[in-house]
């Protein structure tokens, strides 16, 4: 009978202990500070309370800025200092530092993983180039397999005296990759192999965009069907069609601010579906919102909730995977916000602030 009390008792510590790993989801910070100590932080957050814990961080990167990880979740890849640097994920979500290459161009700003987890695409906002590259089995990266450079100008002279490629993203299916580029106001499209290697699609070499909007971030609805453009300089959205050849057409744009806005200069920065993919929500940097959009039939969007208390330049935010809290990483104050998501409704409420975190620009669940 004792033995067997023993057993129970093992067998109930182990689900405890599940239980416990359980409520807890792993995410990484990328950060703007390029300064001696500029780390990227590994943070859990506690799925009971909201409550964020910092666990490590890795500085093998000078101002990893953006960070990106594998479909298989067993590495990471980060853009600073005119590199894009590999590391290995561990089981205890630690990072090891694989190897690192050239951006093949100035200011690298964003970086992506394809959905085969073969190839790699880096976005260089100050040079004005695209740079893709093949991942080896290990997760290390090779050199740039890929250049492009971009050219063109918007009526912005400020902002769009030149190109500045400012992100990239597959579709989910893998056959397509887009690439803003906020000097020009275009997409570039590219058609993907099963490996991630590009050429320029055929059916649609570039989306031209509204002259002066500056697409910066995107986001292509599950389905492969519908795609979200945020327009940084006129802070707008604009709902886009994706047809069978990878060709995009705008359908409608809508505000990201009230029109009646008289603050600082506003610029809109980071773009995210919520993981049910009913709703799409963006970040406003100036007016200091993240703005709350419901996806309707054939992509018409009605914005259902705007939020405003205790974010600061919210260059990044995002949804964990349940879709039950929302991470705001402000900029400007070194710190993160933490909201409540409602599933139902898209609406978000203010829950707590959270962890001083400096500069933080990028939020990505492990």
């Amino acid at each position: 009978m004792k033995k067997l009390f023993t057993v129970f008792a093992l067998l109930l510590a182990g689900l405890v202990s599940i239980s416990f790993q359980d409520k807890t989801v792993a995410f990484y910070i990328g950060t703007a500070d390029k300064g001696a100590n500029s780390s990227v932080s590994l943070c859990e957050l506690n799925m009971s309370t909201g409550q964020v814990t910092v666990i490590d961080t890795f500085n093998n990167c000078v101002g990893p800025g953006y960070v990106a990880i594998s479909p298989n979740k067993k590495n990471l890849y980060a853009v600073g200092g005119d590199k894009i640097v590999a590391f290995a994920i561990g089981g205890d979500k630690k990072l090891t530092y694989l190897n690192s290459e050239s951006s093949a161009g100035a200011g690298p700003c964003h970086v992506s993983v394809h959905p085969s987890g073969k190839a790699a695409y880096v976005s260089n906002y100050g040079g004005g180039s695209f740079s893709a590259y093949d991942l080896q089995p290990d997760g290390k990266v090779s050199a740039a397999v890929l250049k492009e450079q971009y050219s063109g100008t918007g009526p912005n002279e400020k902002r769009q005296d030149k190109a500045h490629a400012h992100f990239a993203t597959a579709s989910p299916d893998g056959k397509y990759v887009y690439v803003t580029d906020l000097g020009s106001d275009k997409i570039m499209n590219y058609v993907a192999d099963s490996k991630g290697a590009l050429k320029p699609n055929a059916a649609q070499p570039f989306f031209s965009g509204k002259p002066g909007a500056g697409p910066r971030h995107l986001i292509i609805h599950p389905s492969g069907k519908s795609l979200f453009l945020l327009n940084e300089l006129e802070a707008t959205l604009t709902s886009c069609t994706i047809d069978k050849n990878g060709v995009i057409k705008a359908l409608n744009t809508y505000p990201t601010i009230p029109a009646d806005y008289a603050g600082p200069t506003n610029t809109s920065s980071a773009i995210h579906l919520h993981p049910n993919g009913k709703f799409v929500y963006v970040s406003n940097r100036g007016h200091n919102s993240i703005s709350a959009f419901k996806i309707g039939a054939n992509g018409a969007l009605e914005m259902v909730d705007q939020q405003t208390k205790s974010i600061a330049i919210p260059r990044d935010f995002n949804i964990d995977p349940s879709g039950k809290f929302m991470i705001v990483a402000n900029q400007s104050t070194d710190n993160l916000v933490i909201y409540d998501v409602d599933a139902a409704t898209g609406k978000f409420s203010f829950r707590q602030e959270s962890i001083g975190v400096k500069a933080p620009i990028c939020v990505a669940f492990l």
